[in-house]
């Protein structure tokens, strides 16, 4: 929902900045910047980079899949190495890639044939809803349908990988640096269930579903490697709420983030209570407690009287 950068022509080929700041033999600017050198504060050049050569596990270049990159240089650019480096770490993973194989010019936005540039450029299209996520966050932000919340170590990019993957799933296949995972439903892709595969880094992911009704669907399962844990997803139709549930990967167990004032209306009453009981035998007691209705008297109302014999029956059980 914000503006997405929907192509790129480079024209300098500097795309390192802690390669340049090296081949300059220093460079004040970036130095002011970023508020130091390559030693003092290396996530800063890596997180300005649109590349990092030198460890690519640490590279922006990730979130360029789906970029239309335009290379461009002057035969006589001192740094067009890096335009030609970036083009050769990109191949088969970006599709959309141009290289000038016989530059002429010298440097600049001037060497550029920018009727070649727009004619090449005008034959893609901005993709903003691409079925696999593979990126490298400086900072937590939202990545097309997903967006992790929290930073575990601010100096370090949270790396996800995800996929919608076979029959309706969600598959994350690596989630780092970060605890909480917000999934944003969209109106073509409403998945069954979401699988974990791979939480390197933290004992406990917490995983976020919203959308506007009444995209939500009731998620029937979250699956963590070969186990799967159900547990059924209550009241997922509210317009743009986010609902979560936490995953304990060593116990394979969940508990349900829930506001008690359930229909939002600012008081706890009778209903919010009996959505509340509601999730708990649904979740919680699923296979202790059977066959149990809110109305427990059948008289078609939900009451106190109701509500008494319910929880007895929880503690019971």
């Amino acid at each position: 929902e914000k503006p997405m950068v929907a192509a790129t022509a480079s024209a300098s080929g500097i795309l390192d900045c802690e390669r340049r700041y090296y081949e300059m033999d220093g460079n004040n600017s970036m130095t002011e910047w970023f508020g130091g050198s390559p030693e003092e504060v290396p996530f800063e050049y890596h997180r300005n980079s649109a590349v990092y050569f030198l460890d690519t596990t640490q590279s922006m270049h990730y979130n360029l899949q789906y970029t239309p990159l335009y290379l461009d240089f002057g035969v006589t650019e001192p740094h067009r190495s890096h335009a030609e480096d970036l083009y050769s770490l990109l191949l088969n993973y970006n599709q959309n890639m141009w290289i000038d194989e016989d530059p002429t010019g010298s440097h600049g936005y001037s060497v550029i044939d920018e009727f070649h540039a727009c004619e090449w450029l005008s034959q893609y299209e901005l993709v903003d809803n691409p079925d696999i996520i593979n990126v490298n966050l400086d900072e937590p932000s939202r990545a097309y349908w997903l967006e992790p919340y929290n930073q575990i170590e601010n100096n370090n990019f949270i790396k996800l990988e995800c996929s919608r993957c076979h029959e309706n799933r969600y598959c994350i296949d690596k989630l780092t640096n970060s605890d909480t995972l917000i999934f944003h439903i969209l109106e073509d892709y409403i998945p069954s269930n979401i699988q974990i595969y791979n939480n390197e880094e933290s004992s406990m992911i917490t995983i976020g579903v919203t959308g506007k009704s009444p995209l939500i669907p009731t998620i029937s399962n979250v699956d963590f490697g070969q186990s799967t844990n159900t547990s059924m997803w209550q009241n997922l139709n509210q317009q743009e709420e986010i609902i979560y549930v936490s995953i304990y990967p060593g116990e394979y167990w969940m508990s349900f983030d829930i506001n008690l004032d359930t229909n939002q209306d600012g008081v706890w009453n009778i209903l919010d209570i009996t959505l509340i009981i509601d999730f708990i035998i649904e979740n919680s007691y699923p296979n202790e407690i059977e066959n149990i209705n809110s109305d427990i008297n059948q008289d078609n109302i939900i009451d106190v009287l109701d509500i008494i014999l319910i929880i007895n029956i929880i503690l019971d059980g």
